[in-house]
């Protein structure tokens, strides 16, 4: 969540709050004659997309090798366009843009972040945040969450045949939706009694992530759904799934954040892995494509991080233990891997947060992954770290560790830790489809962010001595 005046949050949950999520609990799933039915359509707004007049800044970073010595340095331009106080959120489509989400507005940029355009909105917004995957066809999806201006959520849609954003208001949702995560789905799935070829999930929350919200349509978010209650009320036996290993070019660009805890299929549907808030009681669950509803599965493997399936149905599997990263490959769909570590400079020992506090990118005709995380010194001092590992063979090999920043900058993460403290709330990386990397980073050089020029946020008021953000590095 953005920072803000303490004053425009809510103390405690209400007990008109609590009601709210035991409706739409209640609403999760509907099915009549177990043919899944959708929440009725959203009325689109225009959006004006409009040049930005971004910064951009030239600079020079460490790298290092597989062992984390380090080897010379790598060149980088970066901005702090997109961004909001706490968060940037950044993807790649298959034809090489960048789309950039971590504000009130999702921006785009076909030139390698050289230049930007802003998505304008219809309704005003102050400091909000969102999220963005790409699609196929050159199509994008987002969600934008605003608590400032009404608690709002909106659904976010490009189309790329039309060259066209739209927006929409999300009207059914938890209150204080913080932290949202989109995920694409390609079907089809039967809703109404038609197919639709994709849905959109999107989880996020504070009273609680287990209530998501779905889209048919990519931009009306009006189908509740709660894979914990699908799952309690559906069969005891749990069926072995095998994940089909089909070739998609569309899977090297759909990848959500891990956050999400979700794997979109290439061969379409989509898993989503046991987790501590949906407690599902399997390895995973799988959004059946005719009711709408989450039903266990058993894996022949056990998910222990994010996984990602890459363009040639090949599975990527990052998996954090304490302080330890290893990236783990699979061919044949998860019945066997081969993992490399990933290991640490020596002049940082601490990742930051808790388990899935990186990100991960995989790209199969590129045969290569990268990995960003955000690793302390011991003077606390944040280091923006990326791995890129080749995956072209069945074992997987770093190539090289990225340093991104100077690396001499503490930060905290969250709404309480973060409110006297400059924040740096997740870690984001894209993978361009010529090997180009774009990464969030954080350090002494980075401007602090305004929502609105002229009006503090609480940041301002509680840390007057900090003044630093996150922002985007494009490698060069």
């Amino acid at each position: 969540m953005p920072s803000n005046p303490p004053s425009m949050f809510p103390s405690s949950r209400s007990h008109s709050t609590l009601r709210r999520v035991s409706l739409l609990a209640a609403l999760a799933g509907l099915t009549v004659g177990g043919i899944a039915l959708a929440g009725p359509p959203v009325p689109a707004e225009p959006t004006t997309p409009t040049a930005f007049p971004s910064q951009r800044f030239p600079a020079t970073y460490t790298t290092y090798d597989a062992n984390g010595v380090r080897t010379g340095t790598a060149k980088w331009h970066w901005t702090p366009t997109g961004g909001n106080c706490c968060e940037v959120y950044i993807t790649s489509t298959s034809k090489g843009g960048l789309l950039e989400y971590g504000g009130s507005y999702p921006y785009s940029s076909a030139d390698h972040g050289k230049t930007w355009t802003r998505v304008n909105f219809v309704t005003p917004l102050y400091n909000g945040e969102g999220a963005i995957v790409a699609g196929p066809h050159g199509d994008a999806f987002g969600i934008s969450w605003d608590p400032y201006t009404g608690d709002h959520l909106q659904g976010v849609k490009y189309t790329a045949a039309t060259k066209t954003w739209q927006t929409a208001e999300a009207p059914i949702k938890t209150p204080v939706f913080d932290r949202e995560w989109i995920t694409y789905v390609k079907g089809p799935f039967v809703v109404d009694g038609a197919k639709v070829p994709y849905v959109t999930i999107v989880r996020g929350g504070t009273v609680t992530k287990t209530i998501e919200v779905l889209s048919t349509d990519g931009l009306s978010y009006t189908t509740v759904t709660d894979p914990n209650v699908d799952v309690s009320q559906g069969s005891s036996e749990i069926p072995t799934f095998r994940i089909p290993v089909v070739k998609n070019p569309d899977a090297d660009f759909w990848q959500p954040n891990p956050g999400t805890f979700t794997l979109p299929l290439n061969a379409g549907g989509v898993l989503l892995f046991d987790n501590s808030e949906d407690s599902l009681g399997a390895d995973a669950a799988r959004l059946n494509p005719t009711t709408l509803k989450w039903e266990r599965v058993r894996l022949p493997f056990k998910p222990t991080g994010t996984v990602r399936q890459d363009s040639r149905g090949w599975l990527t599997m990052v998996t954090r233990k304490g302080n330890d990263l290893t990236l783990a490959l699979s061919r044949d769909g998860g019945f066997s891997w081969r993992e490399t570590p990933l290991v640490l400079p020596p002049d940082v020992s601490k990742i930051e947060g808790d388990g899935d506090f990186f990100d991960v990118k995989v790209n199969g005709k590129l045969g290569q992954a990268v990995v960003s995380s955000r690793v302390d010194d011991k003077l606390g001092r944040g280091h923006d770290l990326v791995w890129r590992v080749d995956i072209a063979k069945a074992q997987p090999t770093v190539t090289k560790l990225y340093a991104v920043g100077l690396g001499n900058a503490p930060t905290a993460i969250g709404l309480v830790a973060g409110a006297a403290a400059d924040r740096f709330d997740f870690p984001s990386v894209a993978l361009l489809p010529d090997g180009r990397i774009a990464a969030s980073f954080q350090d002494a050089t980075t401007p602090r962010n305004y929502p609105v020029p002229g009006v503090p946020s609480t940041g301002q008021f509680l840390n007057p001595g900090g003044g630093h953000n996150p922002a985007l590095a494009i490698l060069d």
